[in-house]
């Protein structure tokens, strides 16, 4: 492809020499043709002096559109956002009508964060070509965004009718259903992008966020599962987001510092302990609390955040002390421990509370039969799952 300089073209307008329209339009046509080469190789600096040079040679045309196209391409591809949007921005002041760019604009819009101005891009865009559904869906993106549910779902209905064999509509119907809780129809709908478009993997993360909000876990983990067969990054975000939603659960617990969940009803404490084998000693012990996914530091060292107590046929299922009256022997516990501490590496709480001797040396206890529960959060802010907010030696998590 032979190289038009600059030099030639400052010498074609200065020339007295009578040059044609079709030969300007012809020689842009070139400098269009030696853009998208620099463009493909990756030399944008060079490929925008080619795209400057053909709009120049040809304005209005449209090789002078697609010149100003690949200039904003070209400072995207470079980073240079500011640049790109003023290359659209006057772009449209010459091809006001014309939605590609509006499209174009509004998505770097979206992309920075400016979600308004890309509004009033993309509204443009569909205002100039109301048939296409390509704007109506990003439209319906932006107001999505917004949390302008019923707009957004007009808009990608539209998308969906004009398009029957693009996933496009359906997916965005799949995502207004779930972010307004009607999970059932967000399915529906995610199913039939999949059904038209098997290889669009959004729709399949979008589907595993669907079952994690509505806590199926074997259903997520299906979606996450078809996208870790696909080697699908996506795989990871909708991992991560299973872990985020899901509702912390207590795994596993195990006494230490001299108390054991395992005695049962009227053991002698002085047995567990040489500390409080004298009368009126007392002894700080702990028992460990794993939980399922990181805490809230603060929620969990919240010593009211913690219940010790006895366990009953109402609350637990269990009889304190073999559904033997209490003897007057028995130790008190507090109903919240002295202090929590928690490791952030193992998800594990270390539970401190007091047990004290009497005056007789004699006070028992069933440490089978204590209950400890938690009624914090993580920290995503979920609240404990009520199936597994408790331990106790008799029963386990519960």
């Amino acid at each position: 492809m032979a190289i038009i300089s600059a030099d030639t073209v400052d010498f074609l307008f200065s020339s007295t020499t009578t040059t044609s329209q079709s030969q300007l339009d012809s020689l842009a046509n070139t400098a269009l043709g030696q853009g998208i080469d620099s463009y493909q190789n990756g030399d944008y600096d060079k490929a925008i002096s080619s795209f400057k040079r053909s709009a120049g040679l040809s304005p209005f045309s449209d090789n002078s559109a697609k010149a100003y196209d690949y200039i904003a391409k070209s400072y995207l591809a470079q980073d240079k956002v500011d640049e790109a949007i003023k290359t659209y921005e006057d772009a449209i002041k010459i091809y006001p009508v014309r939605d590609d760019f509006r499209v174009a604009l509004g998505d770097i819009y979206t992309k920075v964060g400016d979600a308004a101005e890309a509004m009033v891009q993309y509204k443009a865009a569909v205002r100039f070509n109301q048939n296409s559904a390509q704007n109506r869906f990003s439209l319906g993106q932006i107001y999505l965004k917004a949390g302008q549910f019923s707009d957004a779902r007009e808009q990608l209905q539209a998308a969906s009718k004009m398009a029957l064999n693009n996933a496009d509509g359906y997916y965005g119907l799949g995502q207004v259903a779930r972010a307004t809780g009607n999970y059932q129809d967000a399915i529906t709908q995610l199913n039939k992008a999949i059904s038209v478009n098997r290889n669009f993997e959004q729709s399949y993360l979008e589907l595993g966020y669907t079952y994690a909000d509505m806590g199926n876990v074997q259903k997520a983990t299906e979606q996450l599962n078809i996208l870790s067969e696909r080697k699908s990054s996506l795989a990871i975000t909708l991992k991560n987001y299973m872990s985020q939603v899901a509702q912390p659960k207590i795994l596993n617990a195990v006494g230490r510092d001299g108390f054991a969940t395992f005695w049962g009803p009227a053991t002698n404490i002085a047995t567990m302990d040489e500390d409080l084998s004298e009368p009126d000693r007392s002894k700080l012990v702990s028992i460990n609390v794993v939980f399922s996914k990181k805490m809230d530091l603060s929620s969990i060292q919240n010593p009211y955040n913690w219940g010790i107590s006895r366990a009953s046929i109402a609350q637990n299922g269990s009889f304190y002390n073999g559904g033997l009256d209490v003897p007057d022997t028995e130790a008190n516990i507090l109903p919240t421990p002295e202090y929590v501490t928690y490791n952030d590496k193992t998800n594990t709480a270390s539970v401190r509370f007091w047990i004290s001797q009497n005056a007789e040396g004699n006070a028992t206890l069933d440490p089978e039969h204590i209950v400890f529960k938690f009624y914090g959060k993580d920290t995503y802010g979920k609240v404990m799952d009520p199936s597994a907010d408790e331990y106790s030696g008799f029963s386990g998590v519960v």
